[in-house]
């Protein structure tokens, strides 16, 4: 009763992410110098749309402004890279591919100016990106009211895949897709660790939203669910953009846990290693599980240090197969870095629309997502399929160690485990649990 209360008081409490304010801090290519001509703009490009039918075109909407343009930047050099491959072998289906990139400001009421203005004004045949959860969620019913595919790669909550009814908060609907594991895969990988460390009092510090309140919710419930003998002790949850985390530092510590599981992102990871750091954090606890901490690309001496344990969406060492390496040879040698999982998760996106698009002859938006509903694909994460009953990637949950690898002057997960992490084992794991699995 008394979790059962907890969960509901943090239901109640959840925001929304904020939106970002402050000026892009990456290169202005061709396709945002559109993107920022405005409505007169979008218009022009209409025209073309309509006069053109010899082009594909997508709309990615992404973070690309603010503390968290990282992630947006990281998904543009993979949805390019798609895109340049693609034409320069022939197109789709012959046609040209154009994508139409969109900065969604974190904020949902912009993302949904952003989604209908691709749509109606420069005639996307399909959308994909999302960086946040809050967002995702507003959006999905957007989607299926306009009838346009949305192929999500990033944003996590499980809730944006379980069907509507499901759950009170399921938003889940015949289009929208999500190709990157979600929140659920991830904690259930991160309960498996948790399996095989001595930790008897767990923690948790994560950003205040839903985010940060679901990692929470199901960590410990897929906790219990696999037997793990832990008690579920301090939480804290700073706001977005918090410049201070020392309040929340000195409470975690004064908990004295022997794991903290954290879902911090974006600037905000950054700004709390540091500040942990200088605060003894990493002596004092002797575990700490940074959820899709590897999502960025991380150089020696930060944000994570070594020895620390974190999870990935992708990893460019796993699987080990030709189509995984020559991804991230190629990536590599464009960009002298190795590829983090949302440049990955938005090359693929687009190479699913172009399978879709190719497997059916058509770009209309119904066949569109009848060709998404249980596809099966191969990618640089290797091979899954999108499961039929809630359109989600079934793909496993990857956790390892952080190290410094010399060879390619970055931040991986040395040891690495991979978690199988499909309907079944989800649903085994949450046996009396209230949480959807979104799988």
């Amino acid at each position: 009763m008394e979790k059962d209360q907890r969960k509901i008081e943090n239901k109640n409490n959840q925001r929304s992410p904020i939106r970002a304010s402050s000026e892009r801090n990456s290169r202005v290519g061709r396709r945002r110098f559109l993107q920022s001509a405005g409505v007169v703009g979008a218009v022009a490009l209409a025209g073309c749309a309509d006069d053109d039918e010899d082009v594909v075109r997508l709309g990615a909407t992404y973070i690309f402004s603010g503390f968290a343009s990282l992630y947006g930047d990281e998904a543009e050099r993979g949805f390019e890279m798609a895109e340049e491959e693609i034409n320069e072998n022939g197109g789709i289906n012959g046609q040209e591919l154009e994508i139409i990139q969109r900065d969604t400001e974190g904020d949902a009421d912009s993302a949904i100016r952003q989604m209908n203005s691709l749509v109606e004004e420069d005639g996307v045949h399909g959308l994909f990106g999302l960086d946040s959860s809050g967002v995702a969620q507003a959006i999905a019913p957007q989607a299926e009211d306009i009838g346009m595919p949305y192929m999500v790669t990033h944003a996590a909550t499980p809730f944006l895949t379980s069907p509507v009814g499901e759950h009170d908060n399921s938003v889940g609907n015949d289009y929208v897709f999500r190709n990157c594991n979600s929140l659920a895969q991830d904690m259930f990988g991160a309960a498996r660790v948790a399996e095989e460390l001595d930790a008897d009092e767990w923690a948790t510090i994560g950003p205040d939203y839903a985010f940060g309140y679901e990692t929470w919710d199901y960590f410990r419930d897929f906790c219990e669910g696999l037997g793990v003998d832990a008690e579920f002790t301090e939480e804290q949850y700073p706001a977005l953009e918090t410049s201070d985390f020392s309040p929340y530092i000195s409470a975690i510590l004064g908990a004295e846990p022997d794991g903290v599981i954290t879902p911090l992102w974006g600037a905000d990871l950054t700004t709390f290693v540091s500040q942990a750091d200088d605060a003894g954090w990493f002596d004092a606890i002797d575990y700490t599980l940074f959820s899709v901490g590897m999502g960025t690309d991380l150089p020696a001496g930060g944000p994570l240090p070594g020895g620390q344990h974190a999870s990935t969406r992708y990893s460019p060492f796993t699987p080990e197969t030709d189509e995984n390496e020559t991804f991230r040879e190629a990536y590599y040698d464009e960009y002298d870095t190795l590829p983090t999982y949302n440049a990955e998760g938005a090359y693929r996106a687009v190479y699913m629309y172009k399978e879709a698009i190719e497997s059916t002859g058509s770009t209309d938006a119904d066949d569109l997502v009848d060709a998404f509903n249980g596809m099966e694909h191969s990618g640089p994460v290797g091979d899954y399929r999108l499961e039929e009953r809630t359109n989600q990637a079934v793909v496993p949950a990857i956790w390892g160690v952080v190290s410094y690898d010399d060879g390619w002057e970055s931040n991986v997960l040395d040891p690495v485990e991979v978690y199988e992490a499909g309907p079944e084992e989800l649903e085994s794991a949450l046996e009396g649990s209230d949480l959807p699995t979104g799988v």
